[in-house]
């Protein structure tokens, strides 16, 4: 997409202030460049070529038709209603891009430092399966977790919890849990004489 604006982009630049007997001469060697192309076309590098052919090819005669619709003697991009229009949806794409990006800067500042990198995993976890606020206690009890857990304990307490989220996406979806698989405990191992 980004080809094919940047193609687009440079095709309109050129056609700025040409005629309209200037756009069909662009138009036809478009066509044949086109042309060209698909008939040596022998690798990936050949069909992407294929494709900025064609693309630009088109957007000649896209030019060449807006002239004729809208009676001009010159082309003018600011004139041309589809590019006033691609321009307006690249504006609305980047004012919701930048929204989004001030939403999570947002939602970052809210989040406390990971001064620990287990206490992160723990937050993970309870983000995962659904706790996505957690106030001043909460967090001090994240921290004291994972400082209190050793790693294999934490993992543990991690995997639980996705389980628990796993669960409840079953439930909620309305489809039959599984059971739960319990490992015997070492203590009910039959001891070896």
């Amino acid at each position: 997409m980004r080809r094919i604006n940047n193609s687009r982009e440079f095709i309109r630049r050129q056609a700025a202030g040409m005629t309209r007997e200037q756009i069909t001469k662009a138009t036809e060697d478009a066509a044949a460049w086109e042309r060209h192309r698909s008939k040596v076309c022998e690798n990936d590098g050949d069909m992407a070529a294929i494709k900025g052919a064609i693309q630009d090819h088109k957007e000649w005669r896209r030019i060449g038709y807006v002239m004729a619709e809208e009676n001009m003697e010159t082309y003018n991009p600011d004139a041309d209603p589809t590019v006033q229009r691609w321009r307006r949806e690249d504006a609305e794409r980047l004012a919701a891009e930048t929204a989004v990006q001030h939403h999570a800067a947002e939602s970052a500042a809210e989040q406390p430092a990971a001064s620990d990198p287990r206490g992160q995993v723990v937050r993970t976890a309870l983000a995962r399966a659904g706790l996505h606020r957690l106030d001043d206690d909460d967090r001090q009890a994240v921290e004291q977790l994972g400082a209190l857990l050793d790693d294999a304990t934490l993992r543990r307490v991690a995997d639980w919890l996705e389980r628990t989220r796993e669960a409840a996406l079953q439930q909620a979806a309305g489809r039959p849990q599984r059971p739960a698989y319990r490992r015997p405990r070492p203590d009910s191992w039959p001891q070896r004489t």
